[in-house]
């Protein structure tokens, strides 16, 4: 039976996800159009059923390169918002044709018969081989595939699977290897590190707090005083709703420090620049006097800086259902793309423990999907190995990036498989950081790491160019 602390860490790392803010298709802008790309539900075996596959188009010169961006697991709209370097600078720069491709599955692109069996890797870069082998202008065109997160990892597997449709990708922030943290510790211990590293003291004076309510759990005569620290819009009752508050909590640690960027940032509403450095600041002025209300106060206002930006949310609900969501990313996760996610306590890292376990885990998949992870897919697939620089040494015109300041980047290629593909680690970078709009803020090693980029998206495109310039 899967255990409740299992539970616990399994919806957390849902709700992480879907901490995302989904945008309008309203506020793409005018200059795209939006199309929808009629695919096969199946395009291996030819079972019968379509897909209509959305896609944001933006027509540059029949001579210039087109800029595609593989979508991952949400509306196309969260991408093409969140990718400003290629909507503001790649693409007016070389007057490029720019496509952001939907996912299968997600936003707008839904098969009419529901049934998670066509929803895999495969046929999603099958779609966008077809749609990208119709966009192509010319022949000769060249491609670049753009993506961050669980898309950089497509956009590495777009350029591996289809290297005469791809002459090069950015794979962004791309936790390739994750399935390989046997014990899921790495994602909470940057995160942890991330604060430790504003301040010596936070990860401690964090870690204090939560051991705090953890003491509360038995203490149910406080659970009072608990709801109206935190306004909880539901009671607290029982040790499990405790719990649930101390996910909710670590939501918001962990959420700032994937996105600690020096400027505001619209993730659940709009968090300051550097929200991790934010939160070490409460947190030390609400630590001096060693009082454990004033502890909790420190992380009531760090919560209401992230989940209450506008200042008009009276209430919290930190309570949820706390089993395994039957959602397009949770399946994707029990087949091809596991993300082993786990929390333990310091040393490791400054959160309540919530350990995990590939056997339970397997088991919760079963139960809700019917499947189980398949630990063999991206090794064999896509050459994915803990030795990727024998099973990738054919590997080419990559680059994969990464923030050191990224808690997905205990998942990331960390070393260069060969002269033809480049991994780059950005000090003081946060999640996808390459992939966001300039900004005088940017520290110098995004700059460096965006010149080492384009020097090399220049090499992929620049022979095609000029076979399509005579």
């Amino acid at each position: 039976m899967v255990t409740l602390i299992l539970l616990l860490a399994i919806g957390a790392l849902a709700r992480l996800k879907s901490s995302f803010r989904f945008v309008t298709p309203a506020e793409v802008g005018a200059s795209y159009q939006t199309l929808y790309f009629t695919e096969k539900l199946d395009h291996i075996n030819g079972d019968p059923g379509i897909i209509n596959i959305k896609v944001l188009l933006k027509q540059g010169h029949p001579n210039s390169p087109l800029f595609v961006y593989v979508g991952g697991e949400a509306p196309i709209e969260v991408f093409y918002t969140a990718t400003g370097i290629l909507v503001g600078y790649y693409g007016p720069k070389y007057n490029a044709t720019i496509a952001f491709i939907e996912h299968r599955y997600y936003g707008e692109s839904i098969p009419n018969t529901y049934s998670y069996k066509y929803l895999s890797t495969d046929q999603a870069l099958w779609d966008f081989a077809d749609i990208v082998s119709q966009l192509k202008p010319q022949n000769n065109t060249p491609v670049v595939a753009f993506g961050g997160s669980y898309a950089g990892m497509l956009s590495a597997f777009f350029r591996i699977k289809y290297p005469h449709l791809v002459d090069g990708a950015i794979a962004s922030s791309a936790p390739l290897l994750m399935y390989l943290d046997t014990d899921g510790s790495s994602f909470s211990h940057i995160a942890s590190m991330d604060y430790f590293l504003v301040d010596r003291n936070c990860m401690g004076n964090v870690f204090d707090g939560f051991n705090i309510l953890d003491n509360f759990i038995d203490r149910p005569l406080q659970y009072p005083a608990l709801e109206l620290i935190f306004k909880t819009c539901n009671s607290i009752d029982e040790m499990s709703d405790v719990m649930a508050l101390e996910d909710f909590l670590t939501d918001a640690f962990q959420t700032m420090a994937q996105f600690n960027y020096p400027y505001p940032y619209n993730i659940a509403g709009t968090l300051p620049a550097f929200p991790v450095n934010v939160s070490c600041s409460i947190m030390s002025q609400h630590t001096q006097t060693e009082n454990m209300w004033t502890t909790l106060q420190g992380l009531a206002l760090i919560a209401d800086i992230f989940y209450n930006s506008t200042g008009q949310t009276t209430c919290f609900d930190t309570y949820y259902d706390s089993s395994m969501q039957a959602d397009p990313w949770t399946y994707q996760t029990c087949t091809e793309l596991l993300m082993p996610y786990g929390q333990y306590g310091l040393p490791n890292d400054m959160f309540p423990k919530r350990p995990w376990s590939f056997t339970q885990f397997s088991q919760q998949c079963m139960q809700t999907f019917g499947v189980s992870p398949r630990l063999d897919w991206e090794p064999v697939n896509y050459g994915m190995t803990a030795n990727v620089n024998s099973t990738l040494r054919y590997a080419s015109n990559i680059v994969f990036s990464q923030g050191v300041m990224d808690p997905w980047s205990g998942g990331c290629i960390q070393d260069e498989i060969n002269a033809n593909t480049l991994v780059i680690k950005i000090s003081k970078a946060a999640h996808c950081f390459d992939l966001k709009s300039p900004s005088p803020r940017d520290p110098q090693s995004l700059i460096l790491a965006r010149q080492q980029e384009e020097i090399l998206i220049n090499q992929w495109i620049g022979s095609k160019l000029a076979m399509l310039d005579r």
